[in-house]
């Protein structure tokens, strides 16, 4: 086999794999997150306040300097982080942030879920998150709690921020450190989907990949894809090895 057929058959497979992945209908990868998941006690919570939830719901327990990350419901390689801690710029501030995984899985990219209205015109920095005066002046006394929606391109975000005491003020919660939130989102699958760079940087370390196609024709595709390119590299490989090192016979060699 030709080395230069090789390259080109990798190049190839890479350009159409990338060109049909990023444009499989988000329905058809929908399909493939199974059942949604429903936290019974911000179930509730959202119940009994009235309020529409989405498919996933979540109660969370959080502590200044302490992230909360879920993928619960996003594709593979994406989270949704609950930020609290010492903005560089702002100070003390609460954030959402939307975490997109990299070619390499060796740190995560992500932006902000910026706050919107009609709730954005009541808070100093909406594009950020919000500042220990905008949870309070977003503070709803028929929730007993601060409600608040965020939103990127890709997910549309309800929360409300309560206190982690029931003795405590929602002052009193944030001063101390800890607060409760109760969220539920819904996701945008037409421009999240699944993520090309994730997928590549596990076929190129070796791992098999979620395409998000759903049952068993999908693990049979991305078994099959992956088979199909660690062959490739292995042949490549191996056919370099060979035609550098001048007393190792192998390719081309006899």
């Amino acid at each position: 086999m030709n080395l230069n057929k090789m390259f080109v058959f990798i190049f190839v497979f890479f350009g159409m794999f990338s060109a049909l992945l990023m444009t499989m209908p988000g329905e058809f990868i929908e399909m493939g997150v199974g059942a949604s998941v429903q936290d019974k006690e911000a179930a509730d919570f959202f119940n009994s306040q009235n309020v529409t939830m989405y498919n996933h719901t979540l109660s969370i327990d959080l502590e200044y300097t302490v992230s909360n990350q879920t993928d619960f419901g996003l594709p593979e390689g994406q989270k949704l982080e609950f930020w609290w801690d010492t903005d560089p710029w702002w100070g003390k501030m609460f954030q959402l942030r939307h975490l997109t995984d990299n070619l390499w899985g060796w740190w995560w990219g992500w932006h902000y879920l910026p706050v919107q209205e009609p709730y954005a015109s009541k808070v100093e920095i909406p594009r950020a998150g919000l500042l220990k005066a905008d949870v309070l002046a977003l503070f709803n006394e028929d929730y007993n709690a601060t409600y608040c929606e965020f939103a990127c391109e890709h997910l549309n975000i309800k929360l409300f921020i309560s206190t982690a005491n029931i003795s405590w003020t929602l002052e009193e919660s944030w001063d101390n450190g800890k607060l409760k939130l109760f969220t539920s989102y819904d996701i945008d699958w037409s421009a999240t989907g699944t993520s090309m760079w994730h997928i590549m940087g596990q076929l190129l370390s070796f791992q098999n990949p979620d395409l998000g196609v759903p049952g068993i024709g999908g693990t049979i595709l991305g078994t099959g894809l992956s088979l199909t390119l660690w062959g490739s590299i292995a042949i490549l490989f191996f056919a370099f090895i060979t035609a550098v090192i001048p007393f190792i016979g192998g390719w081309g060699k006899g």
